[in-house]
């Protein structure tokens, strides 16, 4: 038997090994249960007979919020809200449906004609599934929305009565007269008159449209039973002079951590710095598209959050490696370091490399997150110039260990004879990086070697990230009346194992 036979078989052997390891318990979207209420599975707010519970900013029994899973959110706590902002008092909280109307399309997933990402993380009420939905059927989805209008779709509600009046948000683009679209949706408002909108509709508003049902709506068709058009802050509303704690979820629109240390989520601005927290991610995960949570100081007369926390609420990876044209599915899928990657409506792809394939092999790399199950989903993808198998590198979360073995998210790596280095960059020895990993950590690898046949990343530099798991306190500013935020409503009660690996 020949060597190269030999480590094939001992490689396989190091890989079957992995298989016995756990990985950690995750989350697992539930029905919500209890008095209280939780946000992004951490904020674990008390309910009373004084908070007031709205849907669509209506005033509704406050056991409506039981049967919230799912929703985007804007909340108010009260001054009994703790430094770390996970307890506390709400005093009103209102539960969003960002489109309520018909849905089009499941694959892809389109609601009017607006495209909706949906993932093992949305939350589908009363047991409805994907493959329950009748196309043209009247729909409350809620979810975050990117500045192309396009919809991350965190809840897909059915309704026992079709609507008689539909609504749909997102940014105004193309505006001509009295027709603009949101996204791929044609909306020709008529004679109405938009209101809020400091002065004129422009286009970058942010609007909720409301019509009359069409039952003649259809894939392409234009929404023009519009009776109600209006200009919604995206951001979070400042009170009064001062600065106040707030935990903030959403879609970021805009970077420039190179020159100012700054992001925006709908147009709010994020300032970071040298004390700033990154969780599930690092600050080169900060993208155009990314979904995140960033807890931090409002300054309410600047509008600008200091953030202490930025929390990715997906687990976020990064590869580079070469890809085959063959590995390129149109408009669909890419395979790289043998893990499948769709698309996603908010993916930027600046070399056409989904919209037009790979005439040759290329060195690609590929951003994107993993929801619970494990899929893979895309955010950004770039041509990195001419394939290089010995120039290979993978960022994200480990999901399986056994020394000298491991895999990065998902990617069997044997580190035998990679070098070794801590969150600051210095080296340390194999068996102090092992001792500092487990099922959940960050890592990343650079300078590695693929071996596509045994489909294994060897040699190169690890690198343990920097340690996130500092305190999240928000050192409440003296006086405050409060907190403020944006976020999902998530619930804990029956959290489950699931994953790649068979927990012993």
């Amino acid at each position: 038997m020949n060597r190269h036979i030999l480590n094939s078989v001992a490689i396989m052997l190091m890989v079957f090994s992995l298989n016995v390891v756990a990985e950690k318990p995750q989350p697992v979207i539930t029905g919500q249960g209890g008095t209280g209420l939780t946000i992004n599975y951490q904020r674990n707010f008390t309910v009373d007979q004084n908070t007031v519970m709205l849907e669509d900013g209506v005033v509704v029994p406050r056991t409506r919020g039981q049967g919230g899973t799912g929703y985007k959110i804007r909340y108010r706590v009260a001054a009994d809200v703790n430094p770390t902002l996970t307890e506390g008092t709400l005093e009103e909280i209102n539960l969003i449906n960002t489109h309520k109307g018909p849905v089009l399309s499941t694959d892809p997933f389109r609601i009017f004609n607006i495209d909706g990402l949906i993932t093992a993380d949305t939350f589908f009420k009363d047991d409805l599934s994907l493959q329950d939905i009748i196309l043209g059927d009247d729909f409350k989805i809620s979810g975050f929305i990117d500045s192309n209008g396009a919809l991350m779709v965190t809840r897909v509600e059915a309704l026992d009565q079709p609507l008689t009046d539909w609504k749909l948000s997102g940014y105004v683009s193309q505006l001509s007269g009295s027709v603009f679209n949101i996204q791929e949706q044609v909306v020709d408002m008529g004679a109405v008159t938009p209101v809020d909108c400091d002065g004129t509709l422009l286009d970058g508003d942010f609007v909720e449209v409301v019509a009359t049902a069409d039952p003649v709506f259809t894939t392409g068709s234009v929404l023009n039973t519009v009776t109600d058009v209006t200009c919604v802050p995206e951001e979070l509303v400042t009170p009064p002079d001062g600065t106040i704690p707030v935990a903030l979820e959403g879609i970021i629109d805009f970077e420039d951590l190179d020159m100012n240390d700054l992001f925006t989520i709908a147009g709010q601005t994020i300032l970071i710095n040298a004390g700033t927290t990154f969780l599930n991610g690092e600050a080169d995960d900060i993208d155009v598209g990314v979904k995140v949570e960033v807890e931090g100081l409002l300054d309410t007369i600047t509008g600008n959050i200091s953030a202490d926390v930025v929390e990715f609420i997906e687990v976020r990876f990064k590869f580079e490696a070469p890809v085959e044209p063959v590995d390129v599915l149109i408009e669909e899928s890419i395979t790289i370091l043998g893990q499948t990657v769709v698309v996603t409506p908010q993916m930027r792809d600046e070399d056409n490399i989904l919209s037009q394939g790979l005439a040759a092999a290329a060195q690609v790399e590929v951003r994107g997150f993993t929801d619970r199950q494990g899929q893979f989903f895309m955010t950004r993808v770039r041509d990195r110039g001419n394939a290089d198998e010995t120039d290979v590198s993978a960022d994200g979360a480990v999901t399986a260990v056994n020394q000298p073995m491991l895999e990065i998210q998902g990617v069997t790596v044997d580190a035998t004879t990679s070098l070794f280095f801590d969150g600051t960059g210095q080296p340390i020895n194999a068996n102090a990086f092992f001792a500092q990993i487990e099922v959940g950590s960050e890592v990343s690898m650079e300078l590695a070697v693929w071996e596509n046949n045994s489909q294994v990343l060897s040699g190169g530099n690890l690198f343990l990230d920097e340690d996130a798991a500092q305190g999240r306190s928000l050192s409440t500013p003296e006086g405050s009346t409060g907190a403020l935020g944006i976020g999902t409503m998530t619930s804990l009660p029956d959290v489950i194992f699931v994953g790649s690996f068979d927990v012993q």
